[in-house]
């Protein structure tokens, strides 16, 4: 994660985040409000999108007619670029640059009848941020160690995975099965946990940046190679399209989401779609990204 974010920089003094939603047939773009200058949206789950301003992170909430700023806890002002990547449920998660100590640091909100509150993240003996979430999984990458994060009752715990460190992007659960995507050497790689022990896959690809549940099985996404679960090994497949983001609809479509396009695959073949903006996050029924 480049806690810096691409909200910080001059060069995107222009970025305006962008939304689409999903009816009967197709994606059509939603108005969102002005939180003051750039800013980017990086992950959605109904009712929630995420992202940063130039000034820190964002969340927007769909309360059914359109997307209202959520109000976040004050954060503290040593920190740089601070910007939330994943959302899922009422947690949300992210990182940011500590300016006084030069370590990246984590950031895990969660929503309480109160409205968003800053969470301790977990310690693991190097620092680290957090890039995705999903049920009670989150993954994040720091130095010298993979991030994998799991809440159980007492709270959120860091687990020891297998091989050496990774860098860990997104994640995606089903029951007590976890699957959790990135990278090492800038070869794709995947982890999964069956309850009981891990197993590590090495995909032969790009880093893996999005994973997605269809029909009970984990697909993973690597530029156009997508990764199929079959239960005995990865299945691949080519998108039409460089995905940045993976989601499934109520009828088991895969929506492939990327730069100004949307492919959908209803099982038999890719229905692709021109869809102007960069979409870097899905859910069943939103697209978010910027325009």
């Amino acid at each position: 994660m480049n806690v810096g974010g691409p909200v910080r920089a001059a060069e995107a003094r222009a970025v305006k985040g962008a939304a689409a939603r999903r009816d009967t047939r197709d994606f059509q773009r939603t108005p969102l409000p002005d939180p003051g200058g750039a800013f980017l949206l990086r992950a959605v789950c109904d009712p929630y999108a995420v992202g940063a301003t130039g000034t820190g992170p964002l969340i927007l909430h769909w309360n059914g007619t359109l997307w209202e700023k959520e109000p976040l806890p004050a954060f503290d002002p040593a920190l740089s670029g601070a910007m939330l990547t994943g959302v899922a449920g009422r947690v949300a998660v992210g990182g940011a640059l500590d300016r006084l100590t030069g370590a990246e640091t984590p950031l895990l909100l969660c929503r309480d009848d109160t409205g968003w509150v800053e969470e301790k993240a977990p310690g693991t003996g190097f620092p680290y941020v957090l890039t995705g979430v999903h049920g009670d999984w989150a993954a994040g990458h720091g130095f010298p160690g993979t991030v994998l994060l799991h809440r159980g009752l007492g709270g959120w715990t860091h687990l020891q995975t297998p091989g050496r460190p990774a860098r860990l992007l997104a994640v995606a659960s089903l029951g007590r099965h976890v699957w959790a995507g990135g990278e090492r050497d800038r070869e794709g790689l995947l982890l999964s946990f069956d309850g009981r022990s891990w197993k590590e896959h090495r995909t032969r690809t790009g880093p893996v940046t999005a994973l997605a549940i269809r029909n009970g099985r984990p697909w993973a996404a690597a530029g156009r190679t997508l990764l199929e679960w079959t239960g005995r090994r990865w299945a691949r497949h080519t998108a039409p399209l460089d995905v940045n983001a993976l989601s499934t609809t109520a009828s088991g479509a895969l929506c492939a989401a990327g730069a100004g396009a949307l492919g959908v695959h209803d099982g038999r073949r890719w229905d692709l779609r021109a869809l102007p903006g960069t979409w870097l996050g899905a859910d069943p029924v939103w697209l978010v990204g910027s325009a």
